[in-house]
């Protein structure tokens, strides 16, 4: 997982020596210095990921967004509490819901756009299901891998942006962070809630 540091990977590469390029002994490489120099990697890995591009997706909204649009970015219900064992993942998550809340209270009173966060547990992508191992063949279908089964299908996502773009009347307030739960059978059927949570 991409999302934090895996400590046992940064100790095996600290005894055989590898994070001392300049071919020192291992006694003069700092493992607690290595771990933070590590972390901070990965959080701003994650940042460059999963923050900037809403920042820099903002901006450009801001300049071709047509007065009373729209702008959505995925956030990640994790994020909405702490986030052990994946700290970057969920600290610039949560920045990109921060950054989305206030952005659009000024967004709003300046040409009417919605900014809103749809905040999925996990979505169902190659790599998502990759991560969590099984059938990769499984599409869903009759008798389906039950590990996918709390996974938000992207359709479900774009069919819900769909509507409230055809019926602005439909979108949460500006700002809005909303919950998506995946609805799924085992026949591959179903479809996601989408609830308000801030």
């Amino acid at each position: 997982w991409e999302g934090d540091v895996d400590y046992a990977d940064v100790m095996d590469r600290h005894l055989a020596g590898e994070d001392a390029p300049d071919g020192s002994e291992l006694e003069d490489v700092d493992f607690d210095e290595e771990c933070a120099r590590e972390s901070a990697a990965v959080c701003e890995r994650m940042m460059r990921v999963n923050y900037y591009p809403v920042v820099a997706g903002s901006q450009v909204g801001r300049r071709f967004i047509r007065r009373g649009g729209l702008f959505c970015i995925i956030g990640a219900s994790a994020a909405l509490s702490p986030t052990p064992g994946m700290l970057g993942y969920g600290s610039a998550k949560s920045a990109a819901h921060h950054y989305l809340q206030s952005w659009g209270k000024s967004s709003l009173e300046e040409d009417d756009t919605t900014a809103v966060g749809i905040l999925p547990l996990m979505i169902d992508t190659p790599a998502n299901r990759a991560m969590l191992g099984g059938d990769d063949d499984d599409d869903g279908g009759g008798g389906g891998d039950e590990r996918y089964s709390k996974m938000v299908k992207p359709i479900h996502i774009a069919k819900e942006i769909g509507e409230w773009l055809k019926q602005p009347h439909l979108r949460p307030h500006t700002g809005s962070l909303v919950k998506v739960i995946a609805k799924n059978r085992r026949d591959g059927s179903g479809g996601a809630a989408f609830h308000l949570v801030r």
